[in-house]
């Protein structure tokens, strides 16, 4: 199998490039995030680096967008995963995240 290759910020071009390849670990991407725009701005990033803490997932806060009715609102994080495992774990620990919507 073939070793993943980003853009440069992390990030893949588009699902084919992950054709027949695997996710070599240690890996760091932007994890990009959409919640509800109702909720404090501090408390819902305050839910997500709880998750990152939990799982001692190293964490950098990168940017935020305000969707144009200010309906939902996307955080960027940068993360450092150590294995597939800790990966598998952050996507099913994010599921339970009041007030989020998808993470990518």
């Amino acid at each position: 199998m073939e070793k993943i290759k980003s853009n440069g910020n992390g990030n893949l071009k588009s699902m084919a490039d992950m054709e027949g390849k695997v996710i070599e670990f240690p890996v760091t991407f932007e994890l990009k995030t959409v919640m509800t725009g109702t909720d404090i701005d501090v408390e819902n990033k305050g839910k997500l680096v709880a998750v990152f803490d939990k799982l001692k997932i190293k964490h950098k806060y990168r940017d935020k967008k305000i969707s144009s009715k200010g309906t939902y609102t996307s955080y960027t994080f940068e993360v450092s995963l150590s294995n597939k495992e800790t990966m598998d774990k952050l996507y099913e620990d994010l599921k339970n995240v009041e007030g989020l919507k998808f993470a990518l």
